[in-house]
């Protein structure tokens, strides 16, 4: 066996990859010819600069590729999926009219555009699509709006979701306007974590706003701050009475929106809360699993919208797409 020249045995590498398999490597910045800007603008941005331009045209080149090899992947699981509903295995999914509408509203307020970074964005219309998808494919719907798309999240829609456009005003609805241009302030509740009040049921006469909003507790207090602004009322959710989370209150805007609607659905917090809301958050007893409480006695912790684990948004589109022609 090989020993280093301190006579011990090396340390073997953590590093897997198939045998007999080349490992390739990607073109470095230092050589690449960029296609979206001349080569002297190139030149002039820093090395991180020139890895996001690189990454981007890489992706936008092989972007068609993978998605067919994910289409392909998709149509053998719609196979499968078909074959085990008429052996009875899965239940069918539901078509619209299948769907019962609950009478309830909620709104996603896209206004803050200016506070993401590039990632954030990818993320928060990766949320958007995500909701859709819920809405879709419950038992009941709720009445989902979206607040004027601003610029960066419009160019992504518009590039990677472009078929946005087709889904049923039903179950989604685009808007041009801003927040009180859509509903008057009278109507609106915000959600906002910062908030003294705790709602403890949904009113069907009011309209919940949720910030469409991936910042990673960078803003305090901003979605307050803009419904005291506007003056609306707001609330956080009860999540602080049912159950307790071991890592900060914070969870993502899609699954707020599950939330609600598991709790339109079912009439029941605590298990809105626990079905939604990832294991990883709760607090373990001994036994491992989500810790619920007891004693409601102390205050209870609202949510904020934070980052997804997420892939590319355009594959998850393309999933919401092949369920709606499935379907």
């Amino acid at each position: 066996m090989e020993v280093t020249k301190t006579g011990e045995e090396p340390v073997p590498s953590t590093k897997r990859h198939r045998p007999n398999t080349p490992i390739t490597k990607g073109p470095s910045v230092d050589d690449f010819t960029p296609t979206s800007m001349t080569l002297d603008a190139f030149n002039q941005l820093s090395r991180n600069q020139k890895k996001k331009v690189l990454r981007q045209e890489l992706w936008d080149q092989r972007s068609g590729e993978f998605r067919e090899k994910q289409r392909a992947k998709r149509s053998v699981l719609r196979k499968r999926h078909k074959q085990r509903v008429k052996l009875g295995e899965v239940p069918a999914k539901r078509k619209l009219d299948e769907q019962e509408r609950s009478g309830h509203s909620i709104i996603i307020d896209m206004d803050f555009d200016e506070k993401m970074h590039d990632t954030e964005i990818k993320s928060i219309c990766s949320q958007l699509v995500r909701c859709y998808s819920t809405n879709r494919h419950g038992p009941q719907f709720v009445d989902l709006h979206i607040t004027k798309l601003h610029e960066r999240c419009r160019a992504r829609f518009d590039k990677a979701i472009a078929d946005h456009t087709e889904w049923p005003a039903s179950r989604i609805m685009f808007h041009d306007t801003e927040l009180l241009d859509v509903f008057g302030a009278d109507k609106l509740v915000y959600l906002t974590a910062d908030s003294p009040n705790e709602i403890t049921e949904l009113d069907t006469q009011k309209v919940y706003v949720v910030g469409g909003l991936v910042d990673k507790n960078r803003y305090k207090r901003l979605t307050l701050d803009k419904a005291e602004q506007m003056g609306v009322a707001h609330a956080r959710l009860p999540i602080g009475q049912y159950v307790q989370m071991a890592s900060r209150k914070v969870i993502t805007v899609n699954q707020i929106f599950e939330i609600l609607v598991k709790f339109v659905e079912t009439g029941d917090w605590k298990r809105a809360f626990l079905e939604v809301i990832p294991q990883r958050k709760f607090n373990e007893g001994k036994s491992g699993g989500a810790k619920a409480v007891k004693d409601a006695d102390g205050a209870a912790e609202g949510v904020e919208a934070e980052d997804t684990n997420e892939a590319e948004v355009s594959e998850e589109a393309d999933d919401v797409s092949d369920r709606e022609s499935s379907v």
